[in-house]
């Protein structure tokens, strides 16, 4: 069944105030202005940028306002790399979106070798990448990957190549003009939205890295999907009339709008309150994984300290998600 969309400016894209959203801290950071430099710097540097109205929709991003709400903790000596992290992960978005709408084919070797462009061991020989995006992610690769664990490399490497992967799954989509069902895009949309990586990043933003084995707990496995979904989904909402205006079925307003037989509206209300829900397990995962530590001989002070972090971290993405959506430019029609 295919629904007629609705005034798309009519529509009420934000949570009522009442919404658990609004309940998570909101963070400002006094660093957003130089955090803007160093996109800037950035921009200049890398050479991805091709003209200016690409310099105008990374600017429209607001990179720096999104690392404030997001990045408690934030070290300074760590701040350019991840702006550079961030810049790149919209330059590469807007790179597939612009073949989606000239019918270009995607290049066969780039998702090879961005993914080269992430060594587990990052130390010796510096392999050489023709594919600009993937130079400029070993660049960003040789800054990051030092200071963290093998295993946090692996996580990582693995969810790169989760969303770069899920671009071409969502082309076979648009292409048929169909998107998925509800529950494979729900699978699918945690893959593509690159939240794991970010969240992934936490870590390295602070400096404090969580142990392993604390992350595979029950407990912090659902407390991470539960943070991407609220991110992804909250994104899918804002990011409707944008989508919509260049023909993407991606989104899962018109998942569920399909799905669920509802109007736009009545979507996007049970996206929010499915939001709602994903926030409440994420406290309720939160508050059971820190009884369990108090029983648990051999957590460290320091590493109980990481695992705060990291809580709050993934709290002010849910939150500075939407805070920055609202300030930002990056969704307009």
């Amino acid at each position: 069944m295919t629904l007629p969309y609705d005034d798309l400016d009519a529509l009420r894209i934000f949570p009522g105030p009442d919404h658990l959203l609004y309940r998570l801290p909101s963070r400002t950071e006094p660093d957003g202005h130089r955090l803007d430099d160093l996109v800037r710097h950035w921009a200049d540097a890398c050479g991805l940028l091709e003209d200016a109205s690409a310099h105008k929709r990374l600017g429209d991003a607001a990179v720096g306002d999104l690392i404030t709400s997001c990045y408690p903790g934030l070290r300074p000596d760590r701040a350019a790399p991840l702006a550079g992290w961030i810049s790149w992960l919209f330059v590469i978005d807007d790179y597939y979106d612009r073949l989606d709408v000239q019918g270009e084919e995607y290049p066969d070797t780039l998702t090879e070798e961005i993914i080269d462009a992430l060594p587990v061991e990052p130390r010796g020989h510096i392999r050489h990448h023709e594919a600009p995006l993937a130079r400029e992610l070993a660049r960003l690769w040789r800054h990051i990957a030092p200071q963290l664990s093998r295993w946090w490399r692996m996580r990582f490497a693995t969810h790169v190549a989760h969303f770069l992967t899920a671009f071409r799954h969502e082309r076979m989509h648009r292409r048929e003009g169909l998107p998925p069902g509800l529950r494979a895009y729900a699978e699918l949309r945690r893959a593509s939205s690159s939240v794991t990586a970010c969240l992934d990043l936490l870590e390295y933003a602070t400096g404090r890295e969580v142990p392993s084995l604390l992350h595979e707990t029950r407990q912090l496995r659902t407390m991470f999907g539960k943070a991407t979904d609220v991110v992804a989904w909250v994104n899918d909402v804002v990011s409707l009339r944008k989508e919509l205006g260049i023909g993407d079925t991606n989104n899962g307003i018109v998942v569920v709008r399909r799905e669920l037989g509802l109007d736009t509206q009545g979507a996007i209300d049970h996206v929010y309150r499915a939001v709602d829900r994903d926030i409440e397990e994420f406290l309720d995962a939160e508050a059971e994984l820190w009884r369990m530590c108090e029983h648990w001989s051999g957590v460290t002070d320091a590493e109980q300290s990481a695992l705060a972090l990291l809580s709050d971290g993934m709290k002010a993405w849910m939150r500075g998600n939407l805070d920055w959506s609202v300030r930002a430019n990056r969704y307009a029609a």
